[in-house]
């Protein structure tokens, strides 16, 4: 008999695959169209098109390895797009899977020789990071608004996401000032005491410093490939739906893109499968997208931001996993490889 811990795993799983399915398997009714419809869309790419869209995913990708890299001293552009990779792949599937992905990396990050605080530091970076640029989309989005007078594709359910720029802002304050963390510790010592002893008034300004060290070493490194992942994340948004001829202008995609970033903020599914389909559409779709374009686009994209990961990203975690079960010289020869 399951423990009760696995049951509701199980639970958890079996309801995070129904919703997702059921949310894929009505995007087109969701936003006023038909199955038939989108795949006509989907039946116009060519081969061409799928192949120049895979090269401006990968160089995203790897756009995306310079953050990583420059988010822990040491670590080379190919094991962090190892890391990107791998770790998508796991949270792509499981619910709630960012915790599964964070400790795959973990393990590989320890494989690799980096000690567990020098993990702590590269997550907490890289996590700011990447919230940061994601709230930068946004904001430019925001700033739109009165041109497209899109702001109902911004409704009352954004007020959901509140906490996640709340939390950022409270991070960035730790960064400014030591006091702030040491008092933020503090509160959080007192409270957690209550149930074990904690020592975060220790930890935070710990850490506090590592962060400021790596930022201030890398941020040039950073902000350059965290502007190219992102200027290539448009560009191959806006080259799904020129493969598939579905004419939408710049800001509108520009649009369409921050509201896929702010449901990835907090991904109620495995990567947000479902959620980010149906809500980045019937934003597009407001804006005046003939629905089964905006469907086939959409789906387009995310089958190269979200489907693709979980092959590529297996694929190269069973090879990691294959080395490391060699020899330890055969392994630090070979781990190049795969990192």
């Amino acid at each position: 008999m399951m423990n009760g811990a696995r049951q509701r795993r199980v639970i958890v799983t079996v309801l995070s695959g129904t919703l997702t399915t059921a949310l894929v398997v009505f995007l087109p009714r969701a936003v006023g169209a038909t199955w038939s419809a989108v795949g006509a869309v989907l039946g116009q790419l060519s081969f061409g098109s799928v192949a120049v869209l895979a090269v401006v995913w990968i160089a995203g990708l790897w756009s995306h390895s310079f953050v990583l890299a420059a988010s822990l001293p040491g670590l080379s552009k190919r094991r962090g797009l190892t890391l990107s990779l791998t770790g998508s792949a796991v949270a792509n599937v499981l619910p709630l899977g960012g915790a599964a992905g964070t400790a795959l990396n973990f393990a590989m990050i320890r494989r690799w020789g980096f000690s567990s605080t020098a993990f702590g530091g590269f997550l907490a970076v890289t996590t700011l990071v990447n919230v940061a640029s994601k709230l930068g989309v946004i904001a430019v989005a925001l700033g739109l608004v009165p041109i497209l007078h899109s702001m109902s594709v911004f409704g009352a359910e954004s007020l959901l996401f509140v906490p996640v720029p709340l939390v950022a802002l409270v991070a960035v304050w730790i960064l400014v000032d030591e006091r702030v963390a040491v008092g933020i510790g503090s509160g959080l010592d007192k409270a957690i005491g209550l149930v074990r002893p904690s020592r975060l008034r220790e930890r935070i300004p710990r850490h506090r410093t590592s962060m400021l060290r790596v930022l201030r070493a890398g941020w040039r490194a950073m902000a350059a490939g965290m502007v190219a992942y992102l200027g290539l994340q448009f560009a191959l948004l806006w080259l799904c739906f020129q493969a598939l001829g579905i004419p939408l202008s710049l800001p509108v995609l520009l649009t369409g893109l921050a509201v896929e970033r702010l449901l990835t903020l907090v991904p109620v599914t495995p990567g947000g499968a479902g959620v980010v389909e149906v809500g980045t559409s019937a934003a597009l779709v407001s804006l005046g997208g003939d629905p089964a374009g905006v469907a086939a686009g959409l789906l387009l994209f995310r089958g190269f931001t979200y489907l693709m990961e979980i092959p590529v990203g297996g694929v190269l975690l069973a090879i990691w996993s294959w080395l490391q079960r060699r020899t330890p010289s055969q392994s630090n020869q070979l781990d190049s490889v795969a990192g």
